[in-house]
Formats: structure tokens, C-alpha cells, sequence
């Protein structure tokens, strides 16, 4: 499973994919969207969004096709 966190910027939302791949956006439903398109041809995807503490306030799940877009 690809793990993908969403973390609050001093810009706005950065998307950790990968070290050197954190592209930021100024709004969370932005960051979300980008991440979910990003892995969508991957078999399963955890994109966690957090807060400034570190802390996981919402968790998108992009699992195999027939499950695509479980919000948890």
C-alpha cells in the first residue's frame, strides 16, 4: 500500500508523495484530488490529511477499481 500524507504549509497544503516530489496547494479539497488522481492506477492508496500537530484528521482510501474512493 502507497502511503501519501497531506500535511499544512506555510502556502498551503503539501502533498508528500515521495522526497523531491511535494507539490503545495492552497486549498485541502485541491491537495486531496491531486493525490487521489495521482494514485488512482495504483492497486491500493492511504492519503492521509494532518494537521499542525502531526495528527490525522481524515484518511482517503483509493482501493482497487471496484472500491475507488473510500472516505474514512
Amino acid at each position: 500500500m502507497t502511503i501519501v500524507e497531506i500535511r499544512p504549509h506555510r502556502w498551503g497544503w503539501k502533498v508528500f508523495e515521495s522526497p523531491g516530489v511535494e507539490p503545495v496547494f492552497s486549498d485541502t479539497r485541491q491537495a486531496i484530488s491531486y493525490a487521489t488522481e495521482r494514485f488512482q492506477f495504483f492497486r491500493s492508496a492511504e492519503i492521509r490529511v494532518m494537521n499542525s500537530a502531526g495528527q490525522v484528521e481524515q484518511i482517503v482510501i483509493q482501493a482497487a477499481e471496484s472500491d475507488k474512493g473510500l472516505l474514512v
